[in-house]
Order: structure tokens, then sequence, then C-alpha cells
């Protein structure tokens, strides 16, 4: 195989789990998320970090108590597709109770269907219901709500032993035949069969908000409530743990605007179902998505603070960073030349470039375990089938590695912030680390004037004060603050807001700096990844 840090796409996947495994670097992280007692659930990373890594050793190692849910299964485009909850929707009905009944269902399904997996297994003629129902034949106020919970999940009949997508599709459905039957009873002449095209009159439209208001609020929440009951007493074996990890949210799943509702009633699912014994729920999500999410799906009286102590967010040391390094290079050197001496990049790379030492060099560059993988990458590509790289051959790399991060920090960041690659010009040739007062006035204003003609239907929030400045509307210099907020935002640049301080830079911590904070008197500081790619000289003091 290609000698390259990415296993080829023809691995087979026990390959794959075993390279995974070989070079897997066990962090805090991992051990925490593991850890039944820690409540921290929502594991937080940029693309690239880790988390995907970190949910497939733990199917390793919990082969038998992993329920992993994928987002492009559970058929939640029939919600999308819905002609009914798209007309409630548009109407600006809170659907976010379906949304979470949705989820629960889900959830709870899934976790009650791996714990009675054994047992469906050994006997087919084995009756869950009786099974389930056996140590709640008392009359305590638990027993009598664990019963209700059997008895809600009961009327689903052969439905709860099929796929995930079966039950999301049948519960969908009975929402719409809910709403048509309570609309159809009221106003029969205008919702007859079912028809959502009509033109209404306000009172009409008023009727219809209400009353299907009132039937999502009620849908069988109580009646799911208790199956949460059912939950804490029938995983009562601290032998016994589960896991349901959810991961890709992030892809286009589905209707865009749905998507963040879905995302944020998944969020509040897992939240209430914390407190259920031997279930960790673990959703994998990007600080950006989550962002978008709150901004975009929050409804009145929302308070972030009650999500943050579910935050698991990862973080890489520089050793930890070499550590992994170190491990794919082994593994590889020793699977392509079978070799049992251990390798690391210091026999491959020079011992120093531009006065520090390779592993600072490294390091600087690439923060996450996929940034270091490209870039060492991006090394063998230069090195031209050479033992080891020289510097010329290193720089030649770097040129290509930072082209491609600034890509990729385009593409990671493109749905937040459109044309992002062509407001970074504003930094081009520029020093490493700079005064803001040194981006000149006549270079926004030309920026933002180029973006207007070449994107006259301005979108996303760089484009449209872009707009906004060209028409006079916003100055400059409020332009000018907005754009560096959303720079430090991204990872792009740190800034120093006071001379006695050090550059601070964004992390999975959430830590935000506001345009009010950012002056002309804001040091800039380029992050050396994109200094390449940007035309950006090396600084001579280190």
């Amino acid at each position: 195989p290609c000698l390259s840090l990415y296993p080829t796409p023809y691995f087979l996947r026990r390959k794959l789990l075993a390279f995974l495994k070989t070079c897997f670097v066990e962090t805090d992280e991992y051990r925490a998320l593991r850890d039944q007692e820690d409540l921290r659930q929502f594991v937080l990373g940029r693309t690239g970090s880790g988390k995907s890594a970190l949910f497939e050793r733990l199917k390793m190692d919990e082969p038998d108590r992993v329920i992993s849910l994928e987002p492009h299964d559970l058929a939640l485009t029939h919600v999308s597709n819905s002609t009914i909850i798209r007309y409630l929707s548009s109407l600006q009905v809170n659907l976010d109770p379906f949304y979470k009944l949705l989820w629960r269902h889900v959830l709870t399904v899934e976790i009650l269907k791996k714990h009675l997996e054994p047992q469906i297994r050994s006997d087919s003629r084995w009756q869950p219901w009786s099974f389930l129902s056996r140590p709640f034949s008392g009359s305590s106020i638990k027993d009598k709500e664990a019963r209700q919970g059997i008895e809600y999940l009961r009327k689903w009949g052969e439905t709860f032993w099929l796929e995930t997508e079966y039950r999301v599709k049948e519960i969908t459905t009975t929402l719409e035949k809910n709403i048509e039957a309570g609309l159809e009873a009221h106003l029969p002449n205008v919702l007859a069969s079912g028809d959502f095209t009509k033109n209404l009159t306000e009172e009409e439209k008023s009727e219809i908000v209400n009353r299907s208001q009132h039937i999502v609020s009620k849908a069988q929440v109580q009646d799911l409530s208790k199956t949460i009951k059912l939950l804490e007493a029938v995983l009562s074996d601290r032998q016994k743990p589960y896991y349901i990890i959810i991961d890709r949210l992030d892809e286009q799943w589905v209707e865009e605007k749905l998507r963040y509702h879905l995302i944020l009633a998944l969020m509040d699912s897992i939240k209430e179902i914390t407190h259920v014994p031997n279930v960790k729920i673990l959703l994998a999500i990007r600080r950006d998505l989550i962002d978008r999410v709150f901004r975009l799906a929050r409804s009145s009286g929302f308070q972030e603070e009650k999500y943050q102590s579910l935050y698991l967010p990862l973080s890489w040391s520089s050793d930890g960073i070499l550590e992994l390094l170190d491990k794919r290079v082994d593994a590889l050197v020793a699977c392509r030349y079978q070799t049992s001496r251990n390798v690391t990049h210091r026999d491959l790379l020079p011992r120093q470039v531009e006065g520090a030492s390779i592993g600072k060099f490294v390091t600087s560059r690439a923060a996450r375990p996929r940034d270091v993988i490209s870039f060492f990458n991006k090394c063998i590509e230069a090195a031209e089938g050479k033992p080891k790289l020289n510097k010329d051959s290193l720089k030649r790399a770097e040129v290509a590695y930072s082209r491609q991060r600034l890509r990729a920090l385009a593409d990671e960041w493109g749905a937040e912030f459109p044309g992002l690659l062509d407001f970074t010009e504003v930094l081009k040739s520029k020093p490493s680390s700079f005064s803001l007062s040194h981006i000149q006035y006549n270079a926004i204003a030309d920026m933002c004037l180029k973006s207007t003609i070449e994107h006259p239907a301005s979108q996303g929030v760089l484009r449209e004060n872009a707009s906004k400045v060209s028409d006079g509307l916003i100055p400059v210099e409020d332009f000018k603050r907005t754009l560096f907020m959303i720079f430090y935002r991204i990872g792009l640049v740190g800034l120093k807001l006071e001379t006695y301080q050090t550059a601070s830079w964004n992390d999975e911590s959430g830590q935000m700096v506001s345009s009010a904070e950012i002056d002309d008197t804001t040091s800039v500081v380029i992050h050396t990844a994109y200094h390449r790619a940007l035309g950006i000289k090396p600084s001579k003091r280190r």
C-alpha cells in the first residue's frame, strides 16, 4: 500500500479497526466518555478533532453495549416531507413537543431492544411484555408508572421490534391523523379531505394554530414519561451499562431548518434521560453547529447555560498530537518494511526548522489529529521516495498543507459564512502579527464593493454586511470589527485585546470575543497554519 497516514479506501473494515486500535491515543476525554458516572454527553470538537474515532474505539471496547444511531437511517425525511407538519410550521405552530416525543420514543425503544435482545434470540416464543411486567405487580406509584410505560410501548404492537425508521414513520403518521381529525371536526368546510392549500381567513388560521398546538403539546408526552420510569426500574444492573452514540449530525440528513429543531429536541431529550442509571447517550457535535442550533431554533426563555454541564470538549496537547503522529508513523513503517524498530517523526524529518524543534514546528501548524495526519502526508509526498525529508522538501509540503487547510476552513464554516475565502484577501502579505489599525479603510471598502458586484444576491453575514457597506448603510469600521471577530471565532487569527495580555485563541470551551471589544489598538496574530497560503513570511524573531 501507499505509505500514507490515511488507510486507503480498499482496506477491509477489520484492518481499519486494527489500525485504529494500534494508533489510538487514550485521552482523559475518552475515559470520561466511557465513565457512566460522568454526566458529560455532548462531545464537542471541530472537524478532524477525533470525535468519530472516539466512538469507533468505544464500539471496539464495548461491542455488546453500544447502540449506534445514524440520522440518515431514521427516516426523518418522512417528517420533513409531511404536508401537515410543513403547513403547521409555516403557521409557526411550536412542533418541539412532537420532536421531543419522536426522539424519546426512539431512544427508549432502542435501549429496551438492546436490553431484551439476548432473550429474543434465545426463545422465539418468548413474550417480552409479560417479562417486563413481572417485577411491577405491586400497587406502589413506581409500579403503576412502570406498567403504564409498558402499556404505552405495547400498543405499538409488532412495530416495536422493527427497524427504527418504521417507528419514526408510524409516530409521524399518527400525529398527522390526530391533527386532521381534530381540525376537520371543528373546521369541516375548510380542511375537508385534508386540503391545506386553501385561502383562510385570519380567524380560521388562528383556530388551526390553537387546536393544532393543543394536539401537538399533549401528544402522549405523559405516557412517554412513564417509559423513562420503566427504564429506571429495568436497567438496575450496574454490570450492564449501555451507550447510545449519535454522530454525523452536521451532514444533510434532513432539510436545514428542520434539522436545527430536531437537534435541539434531541439535546433536550438526552438531558431528560441523563438521570437514568446505566445508560449514557453520547452526541458528537461541532461547536459551530451548536451555535447555529441555539440561534435558529431556540424559543423564548431559552437558557444555554443549562446545557453546558453536559459538554465534553475535545482538546489536544502538543505531546498528545506528537504521540498520535508517532504511533501512526511507526505502524505504517512496520507494515510497509516489516521492521520491529520503533520509528518516530524525528527519524523522518529535520531536527530543527526556522529555529524551532521539529516537534514545535509541526504542532504550531497542526493542533488536531486530522491536521497533523494531513501535514505528514504532504511531507511524504514531498519526500519523492527519499528515506528522510530535507528542509526544502518540508517547506514545499508546508505550502501544500497550508493551502489545503485554508480551503478546509472555508468548507467547515461555509454554511455559517458563505464566501469566507474572498474575505481572507485582507490578510494576504501582512506580517504574522500586526495592529488592526494597519488594515486600511480603502482596502475594506474595495473588498466589500467587489463582493457586492460578484454576489448581488448576498447571503450570510459577511456578504450581507459587505453589501450594506457598499450601500452606505453601515460604517467600514463596523464591518472591519465584525470581520475580525469572525476570523477569531473560526480560529484563523488570535487577538490581543490589551497590550499587557498574550494573544487569546478561540477553542472548544466557547470563549468568545464581541465586536465591541475590538478596536484599532487590537493586535492580530495570524495562525501559523495559514501563513504560506496567505503569503505571510515567517517572523525573524521567535
